[in-house]
């Protein structure tokens, strides 16, 4: 019974996180076009060209792209 409580509440989370990351990339995307980049611009560039941050902060933001 526990399990599947355990079960119910990660698939839920995991939808809502799902959710979330879906509505920025598309927030971003708009902010992209308005800003003259257009879709195609994507920010593996810029990522690629920095050296990885190493903070706590940081970290989560790439893990869950916040």
């Amino acid at each position: 019974m526990v399990q599947d409580i355990l079960t119910a509440i990660n698939a839920l989370k995991n939808t809502a996180v799902g959710r979330c990351r879906q509505r920025i990339e598309e927030a971003a995307q708009k902010a992209r076009e308005l800003r003259g980049g257009g879709p195609a611009e994507d920010g593996k560039t810029r990522a690629d060209s920095c050296k990885p941050p190493c903070g706590v902060t940081s970290v989560l933001k790439r893990k869950h792209g916040l």
